[in-house]
């Protein structure tokens, strides 16, 4: 279920993510945590590329494929 989301621009906001991701090897990796991003300087699809980093990063390559993604405000 989504919530409908609204940020104030030109302010950093916090942001909770999930990703999940499966190598060709098997592996799953799920990364979760809080991300600070400025609505006014970041897109989605920035934040989501930034978020794919982390899992390549803790991976240590960047082959996989990306199973579920979420992005929303950490706020209720």
């Amino acid at each position: 279920m989504s919530t409908p989301t609204s940020v104030a621009a030109g302010k950093a906001v916090g942001f909770h993510y999930i990703l999940t991701a499966q190598t060709a090897a098997g592996d799953v990796l799920t990364v979760s945590s809080v991300a600070t991003f400025d609505p006014a300087l970041f897109s989605r699809s920035q934040a989501y590329q930034e978020i794919r980093a982390i899992a390549a990063d803790e991976l240590g390559h960047n082959r996989f494929s990306v199973l579920f993604f979420s992005l929303e405000p950490d706020q209720f």
